[in-house]
């Protein structure tokens, strides 16, 4: 259960930035309000996963277990840090609407963040091996 929780969380985020994506140049208001709800789903799931981790006993207590040999784990938990603080630099530029850096750092965030979360779906899985 809390494997589909936190997938469904990240599905909500994905879907959240490629639908603010797509109204980047037409409605402001959508696009802010699909890109915020993409950081909030985003980030309480990141909150739940590391409260798991590190304050519940481990991702294994709560019936998520990898799928692949730990370096890979340790690599996509790597690139998912890197993406959590380029949506967190997104997120604040685009509030504070500083447009030309914002944009930049789209071309790198949307495609590293389809990685990770795809990554992400074939690597933990609710039985283990």
């Amino acid at each position: 259960m809390a494997l589909f929780f936190v997938n469904s969380l990240m599905t909500i985020s994905i879907i959240g930035f490629y639908s603010g994506y797509f109204f980047r140049k037409k409605d402001q208001n959508r696009h802010r309000l699909f890109n915020s709800i993409g950081i909030l789903a985003n980030l309480s799931a990141a909150v739940y996963l590391l409260g798991m981790k590190y304050l519940l006993g481990g991702i294994a207590e709560h019936q998520i277990y990898p799928t692949a040999p730990e370096f890979i784990i340790h690599i996509h938990r790597f690139f998912a840090a890197i993406t959590l603080v380029l949506m967190l630099c997104m997120g604040y530029l685009g509030w504070k609407r500083k447009r030309n850096l914002h944009v930049k750092l789209h071309y790198i965030f949307l495609p590293l963040y389809t990685i990770v979360y795809i990554s992400g779906l074939f690597l933990f899985q609710s039985k283990p091996l």
